[in-house]
């Protein structure tokens, strides 16, 4: 098969997956997004009692007076949120998404999908799945940084025209979609590890070696994998990207809207995203 049809064969595989007959595929989704409603819920009421007992003083020593009253809470909920994410992906989303790899090879064996057997035979490779969510948050966190320092240099930048005000823009307003593109890069050169964590039952270090491996001659095609499902986030970013226009024609309510549409997308992205580069690894254990 030609590496050009190849990632969009397998993509199609990862696809068909997600049926009836697998029901139990679905459930790590299902949790994982309940369990993100539930901490979206218990923000969005953080400055009403009774939670405002404990929590209104942290808001307004933190924030100011303004963040406990409407709608300025509700400007504020995407940053609590955003750290409660931060939390969620480390210690239990990560582990629920990876999952899928042993649900997809009990689909390839034509096992019966089973979830509780699926968490059982996953469950020691836990503490290195927790390793590669803190690898994964730590590289974003370094972009974030950098773009940061960058945006406050080019801030500096007085121009009206010529290429200096054109770079000042381009920073400036294309900060979400350069997050994304750095979003979609990391996802393609760590992708493996998760997968060989539970495949093949590796420690952090050997599915980092083996990561690499896996990547040296199919970069373009995990690249592939991990773009065509992620575009689909790009709806979502562009909404985000105009929420405050969005909000004027609304109401700031949008706000937990969107981060509830957000959420969404993104956990069934990282759940297909899973399944194919899981789907590659055994067409290629295959293949050999």
């Amino acid at each position: 098969m030609s590496k050009i049809k190849l990632p969009f064969t397998v993509l199609r595989m990862a696809f068909s997956l997600f049926k009836f007959e697998n029901q139990q595929i679905f459930y790590p989704f299902i949790i994982i997004i309940f369990i993100n409603s539930l901490v979206l819920e218990i923000l969005y009421f953080l400055p009403r009692y009774p939670l405002s007992v404990f929590f209104a003083p942290i808001i307004r020593n933190l924030w100011g007076e303004e963040y406990l009253h409407f709608p300025m809470d509700l400007v504020l909920l995407p940053k609590l949120f955003f750290y409660a994410q931060m939390g969620i992906f480390l210690f239990l989303s990560s582990f629920l998404t990876v999952l899928i790899v042993d649900m997809v090879v009990d689909v390839n064996n034509e096992k019966k999908v089973n979830f509780k057997a699926s968490l059982q035979r996953s469950l020691g490779g836990y503490v290195y799945i927790f390793l590669y969510s803190f690898l994964s948050i730590f590289l974003f966190q370094v972009f974030n940084k950098f773009y940061s320092i960058l945006s406050h240099h080019v801030f500096k930048i007085h121009s009206t025209t010529g290429i200096y005000f054109w770079i000042k823009k381009f920073v400036f307003y294309a900060a979400p979609y350069n997050q994304f593109l750095y979003d979609i890069f990391v996802t393609t050169v760590l992708i493996y590890i998760p997968v060989l964590i539970i495949l093949e039952k590796r420690k952090f270090w050997g599915a980092l070696v083996g990561n690499f491996k896996v990547l040296f001659g199919s970069f373009w095609i995990t690249f592939i994998l991990v773009l065509v499902p992620t575009l689909f986030y790009l709806p979502v970013l562009l909404i985000r990207d105009n929420i405050g226009s969005l909000t004027e024609i609304t109401s700031p309510q949008i706000h937990v809207l969107v981060i509830a549409l957000s959420f969404i997308v993104t956990t069934g992205i990282n759940i297909f995203i899973i399944a194919a580069a899981t789907m590659y690894c055994l067409y290629k254990n295959e293949n050999l």
